[in-house]
């Protein structure tokens, strides 16, 4: 499949639909009768500037991916016109990973700001939520809008927002819109040291509450971490030099984020 750069406005939603997953979400599954998990690997080096763990938490592994920016750089994809399963944008661009990006409506637009090589689309979130933006020195940040707000004034090279934001500035963030549901959970956030962390989670087994105190709990040294959309939209694949990785979505997304190196 050949995926287009597709141009078009994006729509507002407000903080409650915002933190659900998109209409196109899998059922909750209750893992009654399986056995906690307690694997907690140590950072694999899959080539230089690109790590990855699994840790264990309820019945399944959480993969972590980290990434140096010193070896590689971020790029968003979004196309309204062909959207495609992360395995199918990772097939059409052969980045060395690729995750699924924020939420959006039923016509797959954007439900937020997206920037891709310097376009702007869409409306930011305003007062809620967070971003991860590129600038023009391919500088990577990961904040709150609540706290910092996008001006229009900026220039970015790349952006995606989404919500809730999960952690920041190292603490974990209270979730008073938290329904108790569990699904399948991605995640990207900044540690300490500038390195992106792409954190997905195949089972549903996190409320957004768990998420966010398990993320603080792991010796993962976040400093921020934003919450993508999550149950049938949570893909991740990896392409490296020493392994392969792939934990497809199950539906067509229009917005991913890129990892290629430099």
């Amino acid at each position: 499949m050949l995926l287009t750069w597709g141009l078009i406005s994006c729509s507002r939603s407000d903080m409650q639909e915002v933190l659900k997953p998109s209409g196109t979400s899998t059922p909750i599954i209750s893992p009654d009768s399986a056995e906690p998990t307690t694997v907690d690997n140590q950072w694999q080096r899959l080539e230089p500037g690109l790590e990855f763990r699994e840790i264990g938490y309820d019945v399944t592994n959480v993969q972590v991916l980290r990434i140096d920016p010193a070896y590689f750089r971020l790029r968003i994809g979004y196309d309204v016109a062909s959207p495609g399963r992360v395995s199918e944008w990772a097939a059409a661009l052969n980045p060395v990973a690729v995750i699924n990006g924020g939420y959006f409506d039923p016509q797959g637009r954007a439900t937020a700001l997206t920037i891709f090589d310097g376009v702007v689309n869409g409306t930011s979130y305003d007062g809620f939520g967070g971003m991860l933006a590129v600038d023009s020195a391919d500088a990577w940040s990961l904040r709150s809008l609540r706290e910092q707000p996008y001006d229009s004034s900026e220039v970015l090279n790349q952006a995606l927002q989404s919500a809730p934001m999960l952690v920041v500035h190292g603490t974990a963030i209270e979730q008073p819109n938290d329904d108790g549901d569990k699904a399948r959970r991605s995640v990207i956030a900044l540690d300490q040291s500038g390195h992106l962390l792409i954190i997905v989670c195949s089972w549903p087994s996190f409320t957004l509450t768990e998420l966010s105190q398990w993320l603080v709990q792991q010796n993962l040294a976040i400093d921020a971490a934003l919450n993508l959309d999550g149950g049938s939209s949570t893909g991740l694949v990896v392409s490296s030099e020493s392994r392969a990785f792939k934990l497809d979505s199950l539906v067509r997304v229009p917005q991913v984020l890129l990892v290629e190196r430099k």
